[in-house]
């Protein structure tokens, strides 16, 4: 939202106030007639309001400034809680599929290695068996 200038209104002043009752009602009013007071503090309040108006505009500003502030470092820290939280469910995942396939590999190495001595007594069988034969032959 953008902010619009707001245009300048013209002070009341006691001479206008005169100027349009002549026009308006053919009346001209003296320095010391009672309506003139009437003029002079409507202007006084009417200052008095802007005043006030000015204070409370710059208080929401500040506040608004300070609360955006807030409300985005608080957005700032639940996201890193999030991604903080999103990298430690990844590492302990992590951990967890190393640990699984850890096991796994111990598993194979347990099977290899009896598949290795499985083949080497199948060897020296073979080996004594061959050697029985030739022995045999002879």
């Amino acid at each position: 939202m953008e902010d619009q200038p707001t245009p300048e209104v013209e002070a009341l002043t006691t001479d206008k106030v005169r100027q349009v009752l002549i026009e308006k009602h053919g009346l001209p009013l003296s320095d010391d007639d009672p309506i003139l007071m009437v003029v002079t503090m409507f202007a006084m309040f009417q200052s008095e309001y802007d005043s006030t108006l000015k204070k409370h505009q710059a208080a929401i500003e500040k506040f608004m400034v300070n609360s955006s502030k807030h409300y985005a470092d608080k957005v700032q820290q639940s996201t890193d809680e999030l991604l903080n939280r999103a990298v430690q469910g990844t590492i302990r995942n992590n951990i967890e599929a190393m640990s699984d396939f850890k096991e796994s590999m111990r598993d194979f190495t347990k099977s290899n290695r009896l598949y290795a001595l499985l083949s080497l007594c199948s060897c020296v069988a073979s080996i004594c068996l061959f050697a029985s034969w030739l022995f045999l032959r002879s």
